[in-house]
């Protein structure tokens, strides 16, 4: 793993993958709500690749300088989450999804027995920056994370055996 400084433009490419990732999970539930396998399937591959992304460059963020990364355990919803906080960026993680020898680099502040109760209201607006999915993937693949790589599958199989590439088509 090359770890990644956390320049603020790293940190809003990777605030708007989180936002759209929620997007990507709400358009996928309605799609299979209204009966479209396919939009929702490809909706669901795309969302599940943004986390995996995430989790990734989270990673890498923190094996660059563990200092620079901060930390509550939060209960949300009956779980426990990891809330990082990197300079001005809010992220909320499952507790050692980046892998437990990082998360114990990171200064917690509370114990995961003792997690802070956080009512989680999901919100996929992406207000705080205007930057499009396309630009943020780009960005973070010049630093070396290409989302395509974070695919479980290229492909996804439509309700009629027809097979549809969920690939960003702008990244190489």
């Amino acid at each position: 793993m090359t770890p990644l400084e956390p320049t603020d433009d790293l940190l809003e490419s990777l605030y708007v993958v989180n936002k759209v990732a929620k997007q990507f999970a709400d358009e996928a539930t309605a799609a299979y709500e209204r009966g479209d396998v396919t939009e929702s399937n490809v909706r669901s591959a795309r969302k599940d690749a943004l986390y995996r992304l995430k989790t990734d460059v989270l990673a890498r963020i923190v094996a660059y300088d563990a200092n620079r990364v901060t930390g509550e355990y939060h209960a949300i919803n009956g779980d426990v989450w990891l809330f990082l906080t990197i300079g001005d960026w809010h992220f909320h993680q499952p507790p050692h999804a980046i892998g437990s020898d990082l998360t114990d680099a990171i200064a917690v502040s509370n114990s995961r027995a003792n997690p802070i109760d956080a009512p989680y209201e999901r919100d996929s607006a992406v207000d705080r920056s205007d930057r499009s999915l396309e630009a943020a993937l780009t960005r973070l693949a010049d630093a070396g994370v290409n989302a395509n790589d974070h695919l479980a599958r290229p492909t996804v199989t439509t309700e009629d055996d027809r097979i549809v590439d969920v690939r960003w088509s702008f990244l190489s």
